[in-house]
């Protein structure tokens, strides 16, 4: 009865799909335990796919578009082994859970405006947010799949400290800087002119003689640091104004002080006190997600290899290429 049903699907699923002149056809091109696959869903991915390679400055050449067309076709057959393991296990993910997750997600990357992460994300990953909620969906059910029928032992401190002196040229740089801040009243030019005309002079008025610390007390804006001396300490470039972080990361010398910079709200001159790698407090839990899901991927792959074993799975893709 089951493989009739996954037959019938196969014949059943060669309708019209909506196209310039109703011309396009939808077929299935796989069949996992009678739950049917459609082209158009693989095709769709694998032209998100080239997409995303492109804007990496990633050119796939055709010879190689039937290799990742069937590793994309291969994604498809394991999300349907999830799902219908989640659906065995009455796994369901609501939508609460999925807001959660894009909450954590938002808060890692500084992210606090919700249109913000959506631009982001639609742009980054070339598909709409409600298909990006989908994805996330799915990746949820795979890992409570496996948390029911593997399990994944959380890393340990010693291997999160391990991961980070291996790793420490890659977790990136927190720079001690003071800045001296002027802000804009308004957007015109007289005023743009009148800004960059008193940071001259500050400017002046340090290279003669005064210090950094005394020309920030007393001319410098940003409250929050201009009794410091405009200290602002440790920081990390993600967490600062885009135009303000570019001038400060070809900073290298200490005190070194930068000329008049533009950012988005004003105009800075930086000094410049030293660069150190991020300290492991503040990114051990980015580390330990990231030892967590290696783990996770490595079981995973590992499921996902014996279900497909297991189950009934059909390929009608003509030109698929085995892994």
């Amino acid at each position: 009865m089951k493989n009739k049903l996954a037959w019938s699907a196969v014949f059943l699923c060669l309708l019209p799909v909506k196209g310039e002149g109703w011309e396009l056809f939808d077929r299935v091109i796989a069949v996992v335990n009678d739950r049917p696959i459609l082209e158009s869903e693989v095709h769709q991915r694998f032209e998100r796919f080239i997409q995303i390679q492109q804007k990496k400055g990633k050119k796939i050449p055709p010879s190689k578009f039937s290799y990742h067309k069937s590793r994309v076709l291969d994604s498809f057959i394991e999300d349907s082994l999830f799902e219908q393991m989640a659906e065995e296990e009455s796994i369901i993910v609501s939508d609460e859970k999925i807001d959660d997750h894009i909450e954590k997600l938002m808060k890692r990357y500084n992210i606090s405006s919700l249109n913000e992460f959506k631009n982001k994300i639609e742009k980054s990953e070339n598909m709409s947010f409600e298909e990006y909620r989908e994805q996330v969906r799915k990746s949820i059910i795979r890992e409570m799949v496996m948390s029911l029928a593997v399990g994944v032992n959380p890393p340990s401190e010693q291997q999160a400290q391990e991961w980070y002196k291996k790793n420490i040229d890659k977790v990136g740089y927190e720079f001690n800087i003071n800045h001296i801040f002027l802000r804009l009243r308004n957007k015109t030019i007289a005023e743009e002119r009148r800004v960059n005309n008193e940071m001259k002079a500050i400017l002046a008025k340090i290279n003669s003689g005064m210090s950094f610390e005394e020309a920030a007390k007393r001319f410098s804006e940003d409250v929050s640091s201009k009794g410091k001396g405009g200290a602002l300490g440790w920081v990390k470039l993600h967490e600062i104004d885009r135009l303000l972080a570019m001038q400060i990361f070809g900073m290298n010398k200490g005190g070194q002080l930068s000329g008049i910079i533009k950012s988005g709200e004003g105009y800075h001159i930086v000094k410049f006190n030293g660069k150190r790698p991020v300290p492991f407090e503040s990114i051990k839990d980015i580390i330990f997600s990231i030892l967590y899901n290696e783990r996770m991927n490595e079981q995973m792959e590992k499921w996902a290899e014996h279900k497909r074993k297991e189950s009934d799975v059909k390929i009608f893709m003509d030109d698929y290429v085995l892994n």
